[in-house]
């Protein structure tokens, strides 16, 4: 239950700013390292692509690594950081020694949990794979390369997955750099193993060159633990080998985590039914969503994932301090910048989705028809890309007010409209009366675009839900201001898109019938991408001032300010 004082201590001026500058502070330096990092990843997807195309091979790494070894990397993160986060931080308001008690008592838990858990994976790997994606494992020679992939990966979760207890610390502490630094390293070089590991150890034409990847994840993945514990070397002191329950705080994030648990399970449930949905359907298939997902995934893991981080110490102690009005501002001004950002972001991903897949990933063996089937995958992800990007921060307004039951058995209750949709999509809808009437290929476009519009629905059912529930919980809202604030969205986003639109119209033929000099497709895409993105954005930017959108004033205003003084100098 939430318990809040009934009335707001007041707030001034001065420490509104200095919580904006910290949060601003923070956001920036976090969406810093995990462009770094994103971009590390995306150019390690583009490794796999060249090598391994959209293969079993391909499947055989991101089914284990995506399913498995991140997932439980994923969700024990998102179970520890409403739970652990905000009783850390109230410990540490009436005792620091009590607070590193509650992190010593957690702390061993964990390791002790992902010991067992590692042991479970490298002795039931087979058993694993086999049922879970029994297509894959239907090939005996696949199906020797995915079990060694997830027994060469799994004992990386050991100290892994524990690297989320230092970072959860360090962000009690308003310290975001190290944490995000310790992220973006872990992703280099898993991409130098990767490079260095099929380049030298294996011919890229070998399958078994797929290891390189394991074991990229076994030794940079770590590093994000080892990196961040000289941070809190000297606050380690307080660390015990404890799991004394007594300890101040401990009952309570135990006790607030079966919710979490039964939103966590269902979530699971979800991607793993995108797993066996894509393994039901071919070859290559769940490679390709992967990489569709990707594509929405690189603007939504740096910003919004950022802020979400960024936020939450913010929003823990203002709803201690029971700072209503507070925890309003925060949620709208989130909500509109990215709103500001991410709606006419759908636009472009949708508009210009098979240019973007070919520009990344269309080389080697991945060719056209795989480029297809990923771009029809974007176009159905993109247009849920604003529910993504507020859905992880407005779980942390529930989180902040210690209520986990709300957004996890939501998410729940979503999840299973999510199985239902896509079961509804590939084993109904493309196998049957569509099937009957379109080509292979065709129902094989319906089965994806089932798989990726069952996140987008669910999703945005769901967070519609969280903001009407949110609203009885939190200060007043200005209404008005939110409409008017849509409307400007709307008219900017549509003149974007016909702008996008005639241009794509009128340069997608004679680019393509031009042959450039270097680059070959590649380059006609990445012109493609410039010319018709590039318009799209400077038309959202020249609508967005014309009705003077509030964001834009402020980011403008704040540039020439900084220009401003610079010459000054």
């Amino acid at each position: 239950m939430t318990q809040t004082p009934p009335t707001s201590p007041p707030s001034t001026p001065a420490s509104k700013r200095s919580a904006g500058a910290q949060m601003t502070m923070g956001a920036i330096i976090i969406s810093a390292f995990l462009f770094a990092g994103k971009a590390a990843g995306y150019v390690k997807d583009m490794v796999i692509a060249g090598y391994f195309g959209g293969t079993a091979v391909s499947d055989a790494f991101y089914l284990n690594y995506n399913n498995i070894i991140f997932l439980l990397y994923a969700r024990i993160e998102k179970l520890l950081r409403p739970t652990f986060l905000p009783q850390f931080v109230r410990q540490m308001k009436d005792s620091e020694q009590n607070a590193w008690r509650l992190f010593s008592v957690i702390a061993n838990t964990h390791v002790l949990t992902m010991l067992l858990i590692v042991t479970l994976i490298e002795v039931f790997a087979g058993r694993i794979i086999s049922t879970l994606w029994p297509n894959l494992a239907a090939d005996p020679g696949h199906f020797r390369l995915a079990v060694a992939v997830l027994r060469i990966m799994a004992p990386a979760l050991v100290l892994y997955s524990p690297s989320v207890m230092l970072e959860l610390a360090l962000h009690s502490y308003k310290q975001f750099t190290i944490p995000a630094l310790a992220d973006c390293l872990s992703r280099i070089g898993l991409l130098v193993a990767l490079f260095v590991g099929v380049e030298f150890l294996w011919h890229p034409d070998n399958p078994n060159a797929i290891y390189a990847a394991a074991f990229g994840v076994l030794v940079a993945y770590p590093l994000r633990l080892l990196v961040q514990l000289p941070s809190l070397w000297s606050r380690l002191k307080g660390y015990a080998l404890t799991l004394d329950m007594s300890t101040p705080g401990a009952k309570t994030v135990f006790a607030l985590m079966p919710p979490v648990i039964v939103g966590l399970i269902f979530s699971s449930a979800r991607g793993l039914a995108d797993s066996i949905y894509a393994d039901r359907i071919g070859e290559g298939i769940y490679t390709c969503l992967t990489f569709a997902r990707k594509m929405t995934d690189a603007p939504l893991q740096i910003l919004p994932l950022a802020v979400s981080f960024v936020v939450f110490p913010f929003l823990s102690q203002w709803a201690a301090e029971g700072a209503k009005d507070r925890l309003a501002d925060a949620l709208v001004s989130m909500t509109r910048a990215m709103a500001f950002l991410f709606v006419p972001a759908t636009v472009a991903l949708m508009v210009l989705s098979k240019v973007i897949i070919s520009l990344m990933f269309e080389h080697g063996r991945f060719g056209p028809e795989s480029t297809q089937l990923a771009a029809i995958a974007l176009f159905c992800y993109a247009l849920g890309m604003l529910a993504y990007s507020v859905e992880g921060s407005i779980n942390h307004w529930y989180f902040a007010l210690e209520d986990t039951r709300t957004p996890n058995y939501i998410g729940a209750a979503m999840a299973v409209l999510h199985i239902l949709i896509g079961y509804l999509g590939v084993f109904i809808i493309a196998r049957g009366t569509v099937a009957d009437t379109i080509t292979n290929l065709g129902a094989v476009q319906v089965g994806i675009a089932a798989i990726a519009l069952a996140l987008t629905i669910s999703k945005t059912v769901k967070v519609v839900i969280l903001y009407g529930l949110l609203l009885k919980h939190i200060g007043t809202i200005d209404k008005r201001r939110v409409y008017r604030f849509v409307a400007q969205v709307a008219f900017s986003t549509i003149v974007m898109a016909a702008v996008m639109w005639i241009a794509l119209t009128v340069v997608h033929d004679p680019i393509l019938a031009w042959t450039p000099p270097v680059g070959g497709k590649k380059m006609q895409m990445l012109l493609l991408l410039a010319i018709v993105g590039g318009g799209g954005t400077v038309a959202y930017v020249a609508a967005a001032a014309a009705v003077r959108i509030e964001e834009l004033s402020t980011v403008w205003g704040h540039l020439t300010r900084k220009v401003r003084k610079r010459l000054e100098r």
